[in-house]
């Protein structure tokens, strides 16, 4: 019989010297410990073009990120405290599939052309990939008035082309190539949007249906459809009421990583070795049940600021959650940071049933099975 396993109060022997070091620290505070959440315009009403981010983006990851990842970096725009956040309601389907077209003389198309066709379709489309994937809107009311205020935009940019295209006689051809294949340090896929973006901020703004207030402007780079963690948010820019023109671009530095990586050990060599001995411990416990650890950690600005681990045990009894989740709590002390919010998932076959969680502000452990 599961029971429910009451907070885990971490307790650590702390001197006096050490609470004194502490004390001096100058503790630097993440972005998910400190994030506003906006309140949701009641009735709720859906986005204008419901439905086309889940075929136009490569996986739910990406999917998620972009709309959460917006809504975030809008609140220094839009204060919450000022603004509802609601879904868009100005772009619509036919617009934004006319900007994913490829660029003619005729149309609004702002992806690349196809300069020279060898008459092989697919060879024409992995040597001209697509690059602008979708474009994302959110609005934000006045609490006060009731009036749309602000605008926030999301432009979805591939790192790889998924290709799916069709011959005259009608044979189906798929592949993937990179966007970006120069060895040098300059992003083709974001210099890219940078240059759509000015276009669609123009389209915007001569559209006498869509009101003239200030817009919030980012790219955002998808990640591969078959990785783990989703894209990132390459730079961001602001448009002021009546303008029409990009000023300048702010970099974003915020990046997503997995445990075991390469990538991380080099960026993060302590944390990586801290999350190895957490890994090897929790296998060793439980040797029988085979274990798969995965970590997925969120940088901002260099600095850890998330960490969720997964903890695949299929065919996992009562008694065996019960024992890892109190292995699981007990050995999180080995990746314990102070501000920086952790959560552990059991998961048995894609089922989540257990969870431990280590809040950074109460300073407490969570525990419970699901």
């Amino acid at each position: 019989m599961l029971f429910f396993l009451s907070p885990l109060f971490l307790l650590a022997s702390c001197s006096d010297d050490d609470q004194v070091n502490k004390n001096d620290e100058k503790m630097y505070v993440s972005s998910t410990q400190q994030q506003e959440i906006y309140e949701i315009k009641q009735p709720a009403i859906s986005n204008v073009s419901r439905g086309l981010i889940v075929n136009n983006m490569n996986n739910s990851l990406n999917v998620t990120e972009i709309e959460k990842g917006l809504m975030d970096l809008s609140v220094n725009y839009f204060p919450t405290k000022e603004f509802y956040m609601q879904e868009g309601q100005y772009l619509d389907g036919k617009t934004i599939n006319k900007w994913l077209d490829r660029k003619s003389k005729e149309g609004f198309g702002l992806n690349p052309p196809i300069e020279k066709s060898t008459g092989d379709v697919l060879e024409d489309e992995k040597s001209n990939p697509k690059i602008l994937s979708h474009v994302l809107e959110q609005n934000f009311v006045n609490k006060e008035n009731g009036k749309v205020e602000g605008m926030s935009l999301a432009i979805s940019l591939n790192e790889f082309y998924d290709i799916r295209v069709h011959d005259d006689k009608g044979l189906t051809y798929t592949d993937q190539v990179k966007v970006d294949t120069n060895e040098d340090k300059v992003n083709d896929v974001e210099n890219y949007g940078k240059k759509v973006a000015g276009t669609i901020i123009k389209n915007i703004r001569n559209n006498n249906k869509i009101p003239n207030v200030p817009i919030y402007l980012t790219l955002y780079q998808e990640s591969n459809k078959n990785d783990i963690i989703p894209g990132i948010f390459l730079a961001q820019t602001s448009i002021p009421e009546g303008e029409d023109k990009i000023d300048k671009w702010d970099a974003i530095d915020i990046k997503n990583y997995t445990f075991p990586s390469d990538s991380l050990y080099s960026l993060d060599k302590d944390t990586s070795s801290k999350l190895l001995i957490f890994k090897e411990d929790i296998q060793e416990g439980f040797k029988h049940l085979n274990p798969k650890i995965v970590g997925k950690l969120r940088y901002e600005n260099g600095k850890l600021t998330e960490l969720k681990i997964d903890v695949n045990v299929p065919l996992i009894n009562d008694t065996e959650l019960i024992g890892l989740l109190q292995l699981t709590s007990t050995k999180l002390n080995t990746i314990l940071f102070d501000y920086i919010p952790i959560s552990i998932r059991i998961i048995d076959q894609n089922k989540d049933v257990g969870i431990v969680l280590w809040d950074p502000t109460e300073k407490q452990i969570y525990v419970t099975p699901i």
